[in-house]
This record gives structure tokens, sequence and C-alpha cells, in this order.
């Protein structure tokens, strides 16, 4: 679960920090950067898989677009990131080792530069520093806000608050090192042309605390629910996960319903209360297509394929399962969730949402993997929703992009401000740490998003 992130030499971002919560929402206009925070998540999760090429081509836009630019000649030589977690108890590798962590506050950042190949004659991505370390609990305001003196804290002893990666010379050389935990030797990686993060080749388990943040990032979901995708058949020997474009829901419904059987009942019933046309959905086996179908009963009887779906239809289906889904853990970034939702089912989705959330109040949730929802909206209808919500366990921002003036350079760019927004509602938990110059009221928000004249906010 991230807790914090921050960003700056990044598209839009300089200089820039929010908190998060395990219910996010960021609302604002398009254009207005809120979506370029999704992209900073997916270049990071992408940067705990693979080498520095594979992570920037993968993008939305070229790699040097990804790059702050100030002007048409400036541009930004580095991006650096750091994010705060809250892990979960344990972590298990692909051997079935089992560790329960000693820190699960941990912070994790990385410095990526370009650089000239002077040997190549061409620009180059390189990782310059990279850190990992326990946060300590004294200087922790999120663990004293949130899970200080509750069943949700880790009780340990002695605790060691060295770093597990660091970047530091050694014999007049830069490296990065890999602490080694328990017995054997530190891993030491030169920084010289390093093409990928250290923290993508940790593999196993027998660096935890290491392994659990790459595995953590690696679960960071970007949604971007395509209809088509939703609505085809899975195959019998395909992945029974449901990926950013809604590949593979059969298979998942399936899967979940194999394991417990009363699943699928409990998916159906929640179908029906939010689409009362539908009585039930079940997988049909293909046996002939090596394929599963999910299938939809009406309150007439009939069956249907979910080719014939709606969007909306889709969307619902999809996000119960994920709820059923044992294995669902880690982050889901969802743009703009009110696409293809009829507005009188807004509130359902919202509720459904937040649900695929983990809630320190529920007590019931202390073994389950902790899960985290990012959504971005231009709706003020689903605001409105988000802000009837009750308890503690969202937070919504306000996103923007504002004027900057370098003078000492003559530049003047746009970047992204987020804000965080005061819920009638909610518990202030997570919004103390805030200044209040930097939050704005549900009624300006609204205001700006259903108002053409918006320069009172920028």
């Amino acid at each position: 679960m991230i807790t914090r992130i921050e960003i700056n030499g990044f598209k839009t971002f300089e200089e820039f920090s929010m908190d998060f919560s395990p219910f996010v929402v960021v609302a604002g206009t398009n254009a207005s950067g809120k979506s370029n925070l999704f992209d900073a998540i997916r270049l990071l999760s992408a940067l705990a898989e693979s080498d520095l090429p594979a992570a920037f081509a993968n993008q939305r836009g070229a790699y040097l677009e990804l790059f702050t630019q100030y002007s048409a000649d400036e541009i930004a030589s580095r991006i650096h990131f750091a994010v705060e977690f809250y892990l979960d108890r344990t972590i298990e590798d692909d051997y079935n080792r089992k560790v329960e962590l000693v820190h699960r506050r941990m912070r994790y950042e990385v410095e990526i530069q370009r650089v000239n190949d002077e040997r190549l004659g061409i620009e180059k991505l390189v990782v310059n520093f990279e850190s990992l370390l326990p946060i300590e609990r004294d200087q922790d305001k999120w663990f004293k806000s949130v899970i200080a003196n509750t069943k949700w804290e880790t009780v340990s002893q002695n605790l060691d608050y060295k770093p597990y990666i660091v970047t530091e010379a050694k014999d007049g050389t830069t490296v990065i090192t890999l602490r080694k935990e328990g017995k054997g030797a530190d891993k030491l990686t030169p920084i010289s042309d390093l093409a990928r993060t250290v923290l993508s080749g940790v593999n196993d388990a027998s660096f935890p605390h290491s392994f659990a943040v790459r595995h953590e990032m690696q679960n960071w979901n970007i949604l971007q629910l395509n209809p088509t995708e939703l609505s085809r058949p899975s195959l019998m020997l395909g992945h029974d996960f449901l990926n950013s474009e809604g590949q593979n829901l059969a298979a998942l419904i399936n899967r979940i319903g194999s394991i417990e059987p009363m699943a699928i009942k409990s998916m159906s019933r929640m179908v029906h209360r939010i689409l009362p046309d539908i009585t039930e959905i079940y997988i049909h086996l293909d046996q002939a297509r090596r394929q599963y179908v999910l299938m939809a009963k009406g309150r007439d009887g009939r069956s249907f394929s979910s080719s014939v779906l709606s969007e909306g239809t889709l969307r619902i289906i999809a996000l119960i399962a994920l709820i059923h889904d044992e294995r669902h853990r880690g982050l889901i970034c969802f743009e703009e969730p009110e696409n293809g939702i009829h507005p009188l089912r807004m509130k359902q989705i919202i509720k459904l949402l937040q649900s695929l959330s983990t809630s320190f109040e529920r007590q019931d949730d202390l073994e389950l993997p902790l899960r985290q929802v990012l959504i971005n909206t231009h709706s003020p209808l689903l605001i409105k929703e988000v802000m009837k919500l009750d308890g503690n366990n969202d937070l919504m921002y306000f996103s923007r992009l504002a004027g900057k003036v370098d003078a000492d350079k003559n530049l003047s760019y746009r970047i992204t401000r987020i804000s965080a927004v005061n819920p009638r509602n909610s518990s202030q938990i997570f919004i103390d740490s805030i200044p209040a110059e930097d939050a704005v009221t549900e009624h300006e928000l609204m205001e700006y998003l259903s108002d053409d004249s918006r320069e009172k906010l920028r």
C-alpha cells in the first residue's frame, strides 16, 4: 500500500508530494495532470520489473516526453521518485519461502538520469541513485495517526533501521549496495552505466524487505477496462486473473467458483442488487472451443452471453469479481470509473470501489492482503457520491495545472498541483499532516468542475 509519493522531473511534476489512504479519489478536469499521476505509478512499477529501455518504452509518450519540459529547448535531465509503503505482514516467493517482515513501513527512492554515450554518440538512461530504508517510528506521522495502538501494528523488539539498499562510495567507485538480511554477503553493483534498478533484480525472499517492496510495486494495476476485452470468452489454459484491459474475466470468475462454489452465488446476489434485471451470473464451459463463457440470466429465465452485455454491466461484474478474488492484492488505479455507467448506478459503483480497499477499522481484514484503490474522475456526480461516504478510509484530492515562473532562467511553464479536499463525513486522520493552505473545500471543488470559468483556483 502506498502511503506517500514524491515526484520531481517527471512530466508536469516538480517537487511534488502527495499522501495516500486506502481509498483515494483525484478529481479534476481533462488535461489537469491527474492522469500523469497514474503514469508515474505505471513507470515506477515498470522500473521494479524490467530494464530502463523496456520500462520507458511501455509508457504513454516517448521517453523524452516523460521528463519535465520547461520549454522547447529546456528539458529536465533527471527524474526522481520516492515512495513510502505500508506492507503486508508476510512475503512469500515462488519457492514457497514465507518470511514475516520486521518492518512494514518502508521508503524507496530512485533517480533516473539522461546521459550522453560518447562511444555511441547517443543519449541513454541510467540509474544514478537508489535507496530502500525502514521508516523510523518516531518520525512516522502516518504510523502514529493510522496504525499505532491498533491490532494493525507489528510489534517488534530491537528494530534495526539500517538501509536495505543504499548508494555509497566504495574504493573510489559509486556502488549500490543490496544488504543481505541474515547470513551471507551484501551484493554490490557499480553505478556506472547501470541500466536497471537493483530492486528489479531481487527475485526471492532471501532479501525479504527488498523483495516485499518489489512485489508490492509489481502488484500495481492500472485498470483501463475495455468492454470488448471484458466480453471475450477466456481460454481454459490461459490466465485466470483480470489484466488491465479486462481480459480473462470469465476465467477469473471460474477460478473463484472452483475454489469456493458459494462465491458465484454471492456475486450473483451483488449483481442483482445493482442490476435487478439480472438474477444470476454463471460460467458456461465451452468444451468444443476449450473456453469459459460468462453468462447472465434475466428475470424471464433467458440467458445471454457476455458478448451482448453492456459496458456498464461488464464493469460492475468485473469489480464484483475482484472483491471476491482472494488472490487480489495491491493497488488498483482506475481512470474515470463513471464511463459507461448510468448515473443512477454511480452510488453502487463507488461503494464497490471502496469495498475493494482495506479498511483499518475492520479487524477481519487483518490477515488479508492489503488492498488499495486510486481513481481519477471529472464527474461532479461521482464526486457527490464520494462525499457521502462515511468512515476514515478515503481521501479526496483536487488536481489542476498551475503556472510556474523561473525568473533566473526566464522560463514560464505549467506544473501539476494536487490539493486535499476536506470531505464532510470523513475523519481527519489522513489529512492532519497536510497544510491548511494546500486544501480546498468541497464547495470550491464542485464549483470548479461545474464552471467553465476556473481561473480563480489556478
